[in-house]
């Protein structure tokens, strides 16, 4: 069989504060920007940093605007490794791996950014899996966040990549089942590893952060990032 995946892109976290968490992050933290934080639609902003090799995306919200989707409280944007979305359904069908319909989404000036197809096996109420296409000028910013991060050490927190997500569910048997169907010959190798724990909703656990000096990062987290919500999603350092 032909691989499903890529690579995972990035995660997003929905906060009300989010531009705070953002400016932490960059400011504080020393964390290369993925892309500026900005507003995408009608009460929709979001900003993104990078961990290496995974990006971490802050959305800002209120789930009021009718012309955007809901925005639950995580989300997980995979990359597919097809060329096209229809090419990725007929590969994921065949794992029985179930995808939504393709939705494209546009800038206000009417310039398409991305569109994407939602993984309901892996979706919740709290949580949004889905494969995403981005448009390729949105890349040159992404690719060199990454670099940077190397080049500076890791910023503040001395971080050298992302080693697991751990994702949380009720349903912890189809879930991991669903996650190994959809990982286990992907694309970039380096990407982090996906854990399933059982939980009593679907969202995601924590990130587990490869930095340089495990004592010194867990000391600056809590000095530099005051306002990021670990009770929402946990950074575990090793």
């Amino acid at each position: 069989m032909s691989p499903v995946l890529d690579t995972i892109d990035h995660v997003y976290l929905r906060a009300s504060n989010a531009s705070i968490i953002y400016n932490e992050l960059v400011n504080n933290a020393g964390l290369p920007i993925a892309w500026p934080f900005r507003s995408v639609a009608d009460d929709l902003s979001s900003g993104a940093v990078s961990l290496g090799n995974l990006i971490l995306e802050l959305v800002q919200t209120n789930n009021t605007c009718a012309a955007m989707p809901f925005v639950p409280e995580y989300g997980v944007a995979l990359t597919p490794h097809a060329a096209t979305m229809a090419e990725s359904r007929e590969r994921a069908a065949t794992r029985g791996i179930e995808m939504g319909a393709d939705d494209s989404f546009y800038d206000p000036s009417g310039n398409l950014l991305w569109t994407r197809a939602s993984l309901p096996q892996l979706s919740g109420a709290g949580l949004d899996t889905f494969f995403c296409d981005y448009t390729a000028d949105q890349w040159p910013l992404r690719d060199g966040s990454r670099a940077q991060l190397a080049t500076s050490r890791g910023g503040a927190l001395g971080i050298t990549g992302v080693e697991a997500m751990t994702v949380r569910s009720a349903h912890l048997r189809q879930t991991t089942e669903k996650w190994t169907l959809i990982t286990t010959d992907r694309e970039d190798k380096d990407m982090p590893t996906v854990h399933v724990v059982a939980g009593e909703d679907e969202g995601l656990h924590a990130l587990t952060i490869r930095v340089r000096d495990v004592e010194a990062a867990e000391r600056k987290f809590k000095e530099l990032l005051p306002h990021f919500p670990d009770s929402l999603l946990q950074w575990q350092f090793i």
